[in-house]
């Protein structure tokens, strides 16, 4: 069989002989497996053999040879560029409008009247498709538009971009009036006209130097060096307005993981559960739930010890028992079972006891639903309304990485009996509490999800102007154009502005706390560049002082800039970096 030079090269890399972990062969005592023919060759049982500390380090050497010191940045923004921003077109759905009747000056009566007479009524429906990316180009003053290169884009103080483009396409339907439009699962049948926009532009996405998108991805050193590059820049970093911007990686806690944690006294909890649930390979937000143990009853209790929940959405607090009950398991025993796993702990019974009493007087699953549907964001609506808003709730906002679709209500009655069980081994002293600075709690968000929560946002503000554009063109019977309506600079302004000052005051860099049943806020912002000056990444002398600076990672600070307080430095334990004396000066 032939192999060509790329994949031997790759195999003489992947092979490890046994001179390589003993040294010459007198000292080679390896584990032998022989085979029934004794010309068979003995094989060295790899597994048995002691990894040293030269083997990681050889480890080590091999994977920055290969990767380089950015290559987890540029991964990330390709896979932003590749999958994200389609993933996000295709989430954000249809737009759905119908023409209001309005009356004006000069108005056809006669068609008013006919129209307000009708059985149906025309519905319009907008569906963004397929997303379209160029390469790095800009617009000159006479409206030429010429390829960009990022030397180029530093000395004329341009923004190193790249035009992005979407197909369009436009239904108009005859429905009945009865026909619920703002439900997206509402079929509408087959449109009776199709107008089909394809390649309209969106705005300019700023692009990572040397990823795939980049002019530079495929040069070698000659060229690199003819367009005014260094051989040496590894890329990772934007041109923003003629200056180099770096997103520092953000720390967070790791999600679809229950955590338990004590509560400083004062408080009226003991201890607390927090699960931030997101579902896997998906662009939608965290979904984080709260489960609290109390340490004095309400009103009228004699003892402690209950269970709450804070739910999305949902304003006050909800015993556990009517959450199981809502989920469908109705019968303390049922309850119990899922709870408390040997239910010959007495121990375990008696603290769970209260939550059970708490709970007494509601028996019944629609009963459950409504008491959580009462005290949801709906008013003055009735009772069935209220039971389909619960309902939707704990389907599709409650843990929403154990389902989403319907009968998912069992894995997530198993999950929250897991998350109880937990709370009340820790309140028993049986479990210890998590620790919240370990390190292998801890995950990082690179370029490409920041990117991709920013850009959701935006391009979801986009969809608002075309929806109010194309609303207000079916009221007063003008003809509506796609391209008009989408307004490109929402998209050019907003990631420009963020990568150009650190600010980004959009939901996605934001955490709510739902605890104590408010809402508190931490900013998730990139890293404010006016502080932390970068030198230039492309000029030899500030190349291993840049590489240092793109492998930092900071945690999230609120509004004012305050960095948050610091956890301890162990071999288990991450920190949080203060980048407050950091050797670098300003451009």
């Amino acid at each position: 069989m032939m192999m060509d030079e790329d994949s031997k090269n790759d195999t003489t890399m992947d092979v490890v002989t046994t001179e390589d972990v003993y040294g010459d062969e007198s000292q080679q005592q390896p584990n032998v497996v022989m085979g029934d023919n004794n010309n068979d060759m003995s094989m060295l049982d790899l597994d048995t053999l002691p990894v040293t500390q030269e083997d990681a380090w050889a480890v080590i050497s091999a994977y920055f040879e290969e990767k380089g010191l950015v290559r987890q940045q540029l991964d990330s923004f390709d896979e932003f560029i590749q999958n994200t921003m389609q993933e996000l077109v295709d989430d954000s759905g249809s737009i759905r409008l119908s023409p209001e009747m309005q009356l004006s000056v000069g108005y056809d009566e006669r068609g008013y009247e006919e129209a307000a007479n009708s059985a149906t009524k025309r519905v319009f429906e907008i569906k963004f498709g397929q997303v379209y990316l160029s390469k790095p180009t800009t617009v000159e003053k006479d409206g030429t538009v010429t390829n960009m290169f990022p030397h180029e884009a530093r000395l004329r103080n341009l923004t190193y971009a790249a035009p992005l483009y979407v197909d369009v396409v436009m239904n108009e339907y005859r429905v009945s009036r009865e026909v619920n439009i703002s439900n997206p699962a509402e079929i509408l049948g087959t449109p009776i006209s199709t107008e089909e926009a394809r390649k309209e532009f969106l705005g300019y996405v700023p692009i990572m130097l040397r990823s795939l998108f980049c002019v530079l991805s495929d040069k070698d050193d000659a060229q690199l060096a003819d367009l005014g590059e260094c051989i040496y820049d590894q890329g990772g970093y934007f041109v923003i307005n003629g200056s180099e911007k770096v997103i520092v990686a953000q720390e967070r806690m790791s999600n679809n993981h229950v955590y338990a944690f004590r509560k400083k006294q004062p408080s009226k909890f003991s201890w607390v559960i927090e699960t931030r649930s997101q579902v896997e390979n998906s662009t939608r937000p965290t979904s984080t739930l709260y489960i609290q143990m109390y340490q004095k009853g309400g009103k009228g209790s004699i003892e402690g010890n209950q269970i709450r929940s804070t739910l999305p959405y949902i304003r006050t607090d909800i015993p556990v028992v009517i959450i199981f009950r809502a989920l469908g398991y109705v019968a303390d025993r049922d309850i119990i079972e899922h709870v408390v796993y040997d239910l010959t702990d007495g121990e375990m019974m008696d603290l769970f006891r209260p939550s059970l009493e708490e709970a007494f007087v509601i028996q019944k699953q629609e009963v459950a639903l409504d008491f959580i549907g009462r005290r949801g964001s709906a008013r003055d609506v009735t009772k069935d309304d209220r039971i389909r808003y619960a309902a939707g709730i704990l389907q599709k906002e409650v843990l929403p990485h154990v389902g989403t679709e319907e009968h998912c209500e069992t894995k997530k009655g198993f999950f929250v009996g897991y998350a109880v069980h937990k709370l009340l081994m820790c309140k028993l002293g049986r479990a210890e509490e998590d620790d919240r600075d370990h390190f292998g709690k801890k995950r990082l968000d690179l370029a490409g999800p920041l990117l991709g929560g920013l850009f959701r946002v935006l391009f979801r503000k986009l969809t608002k102007d075309v929806k109010r554009h194309l609303q207000r063109c079916l009221d007063e019977g003008k003809h509506f154009n796609v391209g008009a309506a989408i307004k490109s600079n929402h998209i050019s302004d907003g990631l420009k502005y963020s990568l150009a000052t650190g600010n980004c005051e959009y939901d996605w860099f934001i955490c709510w706390l739902h605890q104590f049943g408010t809402m508190s806020s931490m900013n998730y912002s990139l890293t404010n560049f006016s502080q932390f000056p970068l030198p230039p990444v492309a000029h030899p002398p500030h190349f291993f002082d840049t590489r240092h600076h793109q492998n930092l990672f900071v945690a999230c600070r609120g509004r004012q800039g305050k960095h948050i307080q610091g956890g301890c430095v162990t071999g288990l334990k991450s920190t949080y970096l203060r980048l407050i004396s950091l050797p670098f000066t300003s451009e």
